[in-house]
Parts: structure tokens; sequence; C-alpha cells
């Protein structure tokens, strides 16, 4: 896949499928390290220097989310501007795989019952660094741990600034509580969304194959992950982002609520 040949037409044709459904995906495609870079930047108009790229891999100690369970969540909530598009490529599966499973926040909020509707209008939730632990759904996580925990204030009703559309913006694993609410009134209200957000109607899953490409909105869509095991079959997808998150002076990390 050469991503420089594509011509003007066929890059629009692309965003307008990106910005509609969310997620792209494509098989066996052989997919070079700075065509996933371009085409990420093509996908959301991000400059070069805004694109970041690593691996997601049970083979290297080093890398970032080695094992574990990850809840559902878009990359970097608690920052003030969170990367747009995230993608992967499978450069080592192996059967079994474990999947990605997403869910359309868009589609959550566009869906969402009039009574929660009017519950959460004009409010903003606190979206912290870490995996948040709310009641007995903890089996396997993976530990995320930050060495300047961060936090970030954003209305619970959020607006895409790329497609103007409204996001329901609160997950379960980085969503600490709902500012200005009791922390039981807090966590009973994110209950009632994480339920609708979460219905198994609103979520499907990627089975990964080698040479895998799936690029999806960060913010439109939420993805989580079953447990990964160390020496488990090999899962090692190559990661990028656009564009790369300015990250501004740490905040402290707020404390959470559990149910």
């Amino acid at each position: 896949m050469n991503v420089y040949e594509l011509d003007t037409e066929s890059i629009a044709r692309l965003r307008r499928d990106f910005d509609e459904q969310g997620v792209l995906i494509r098989r066996d495609v052989d997919l070079r390290a700075d065509d996933q870079a371009r085409l990420a930047q093509l996908l959301v108009g991000a400059d070069s220097s805004h694109v970041y790229s690593h691996h997601m891999s049970n083979r290297e100690p080093e890398e970032y989310a080695t094992h574990g369970r990850l809840l559902f969540h878009s990359d970097m909530m608690w920052a003030d501007d969170p990367m747009e598009l995230l993608s992967l490529y499978g450069l080592e599966v192996e059967e079994p795989s474990v999947p990605t499973v997403f869910v359309n926040a868009r589609h959550a909020w566009e869906t969402l019952p009039d009574e929660l509707r009017i519950r959460v209008a004009g409010l903003n939730a606190v979206h912290v660094t870490g995996q948040q632990q709310r009641g007995d759904n903890t089996a396997e996580l993976l530990p995320v741990e930050h060495e300047r925990p961060r936090s970030a204030t954003k209305p619970i009703a959020y607006r895409h600034p790329r497609t103007g559309r409204t996001v329901l913006y609160v997950s379960e694993m980085m969503t600490s509580h709902i500012d200005g609410l009791p922390p039981d009134e807090s966590e009973e209200l994110l209950d009632a969304l994480f339920s609708h957000l979460y219905a198994p109607a609103n979520t499907w899953q990627h089975e990964w194959r080698a040479r895998d490409l799936v690029v999806w909105d960060n913010l439109a869509m939420q993805h989580a992950r079953p447990a990964v095991a160390l020496d488990g079959p090999a899962r090692v997808l190559r990661k990028v982002i656009a564009p790369k998150p300015v990250l501004t002076v740490a905040r402290p990390q707020l404390g959470t609520t559990s149910s």
C-alpha cells in the first residue's frame, strides 16, 4: 500500500468514510511505517512533526501495555488536547489472537435516552491518568502508572473539534467523576451512562491477523481489550497517533470515586 500515490479524490473519499464510520479496516496489506504515518496525517490534516509511532507488544518488555486487560477508553482523555486519530498495524500476530473491542461514543450520544440527556445537560466529567478501579471489574487489569499524573475536565456532551458532532465523552478507564456532584450521585450517573455506552448492541471487536490495518477516530470511538499474556501468542502491533498532543504542565491527580 503506497499512501503517497493516493490522488486528491481518493484522499477526500477516505476522509469522508473516516469521519462518517469512525473506523477504517484494511486486511492483508503491506504497510511501511512511513505509509501508516502518512495516512494518519492525511485523514486528520496533521503536520508530519505531530505523528508519533511505537509498538503495542507482548514480546518487547520496554514497550507500553505489554500485558493485561485495558478498560474502554479514548487515548489520553486526561489531556487538554488528546489526539484525534489512532491506528494499529499487525506486525506479528499468532492465534488465538486477542481482539480490540470498539464502541461508538457518537452513536451512544445520538441514542442516549431523553432522561439521561436531561440529567447530563451542562455537566462536565473529570478524566485522569491510570485505570479507574470500579466495583469488581478489576480482574487482570493492567496497572497504568504515570510519573506525572494529569487530569482534564470536559463536557459530557463533547463537541468533536473536526466533525462538529457530539460525543458521549465518559469512559470506564479514565473518567474519575462528574464535576460538582456528590460521589454517590456521580457514580450512579456514570453507571447509567456506561450501561448505555457499553451495551452489547454498541460494541464490536476486531480479530487481529498479521498485516491488518485498523484506523479509528480516537474521539468518536472508544476501544478496549481482553487480557494479553506475556507468555501467550505473539501480539505485536505498530501504533501511530495523529496529531501528537502538546502536553502542558502536569496537574495533581484528582481522587477517584468507587461504587
